[in-house]
C-alpha cells in the first residue's frame, strides 16, 4: 500500500466511521490482509483457464499448485533453519507476518496446500467459491471487526462475523447462480466457513481450515439435495 498517502488513507478511514484509535490497527491489518489479495490468482486462473483453454484441467492445475507448495514449504524450512534465509524474509516481509508466524509455517504455504487440496478433491465451482471464503471473506471478517466491531465473540467480533458471511454468501451465490438450488449450497457453504473462522482453535491456521471445510460443507449439500453440478469438458 506504499502508492496510498498514510493521511489520506487516515482521512478516508474517518469519513466512512472508522474511530480514530482504531485507524493505525485498520491500516496495519490492511497492509497485511491487503497482500493476500495476490491469492485470487489461483481461483481465477484456475476457472478461467477451465472455461477458455485446453490445457488447464484439475490435475494439472493440481500438479502445478502442489509444485508450488512443495517449493513454498522447502523455502519456509530454510526460512525457519537458516539464519541468513530469515533475516532475508524478515527484510522483506517481515512487517506482513503474524508474531507467531516468525517461528513456524506462515500462512501463505497453508493457503497454498489448502487450495491444492480442495482443487485435488472437489468441483471446480466448490473449490474456487471455498478459495474466495478465505481470501475475500476472511479479509472481510477482519477488516469490519477492527473497524466497527463493538460486540465481541471471544476474541472476535459479531460485526465482522455477519459481515463474512454476507460476503462469502454473495459470492458463492454468484459462482452457483445457474445451478438449481444453488442458493442452498450457497448459504451452507458460507455459514460453515462464517462458523470456522469465528471458533477456529488457535493451534489450526485457518488459512487450511476455512477453504476445506467450507467445501465440504458445499459438496455435502450437493449430495444431499442431489444437485449434478457441470461436467467441464477438459476436467479430470
Amino acid at each position: 500500500m506504499g502508492f496510498i498517502n498514510r493521511k489520506q488513507l487516515s482521512n478516508s478511514l474517518r469519513y466512512i466511521g472508522v474511530g480514530v484509535k482504531r485507524i493505525p490497527r485498520v491500516i496495519k491489518e490492511l497492509k497485511r490482509k491487503g497482500f493476500h489479495f495476490f491469492g485470487l490468482v489461483i481461483p481465477i486462473i484456475y476457472i478461467l483457464g477451465l472455461h477458455y483453454t485446453t490445457f488447464m484441467t484439475r490435475g494439472f492445475a493440481v500438479k502445478l499448485l502442489g509444485s508450488i507448495t512443495l517449493g513454498y514449504f522447502i523455502w519456509e524450512q530454510l526460512r525457519l533453519n537458516v539464519p541468513a534465509v530469515s533475516e532475508f524474509c524478515v527484510k522483506m516481509y517481515g512487517h506482513m507476518m503474524r508474531e507467531k508466524e516468525k517461528d513456524r509455517m506462515n500462512g501463505v504455504f497453508f493457503y497454498l496446500l489448502g487450495s491444492t487440496i480442495c482443487i485435488y478433491f472437489f468441483h471446480p465451482l466448490i473449490a474456487v467459491s471455498s478459495m474466495l471464503f478465505l481470501i475475500i471473506g476472511d479479509f472481510t471478517a477482519a477488516l469490519v471487526g477492527i473497524s466497527y466491531g463493538r460486540t465481541k465473540i471471544g476474541n472476535k467480533s459479531l460485526e465482522g462475523t455477519m459481515a463474512m458471511f454476507l460476503v462469502c454468501f454473495v459470492l458463492s451465490f454468484a459462482m452457483f447462480f445457474n445451478q438449481s438450488l444453488g442458493e442452498h449450497i450457497a448459504f451452507w457453504g458460507s455459514l460453515v466457513a462464517t462458523l470456522v473462522e469465528l471458533f477456529n482453535p488457535s493451534f489450526v491456521d485457518d488459512n487450511l481450515t476455512i477453504p476445506i471445510i467450507g467445501a465440504i460443507a458445499m459438496k455435502y449439500m450437493t449430495v444431499r439435495l442431489g444437485v449434478e453440478l457441470p461436467v467441464y469438458s477438459n476436467s479430470l
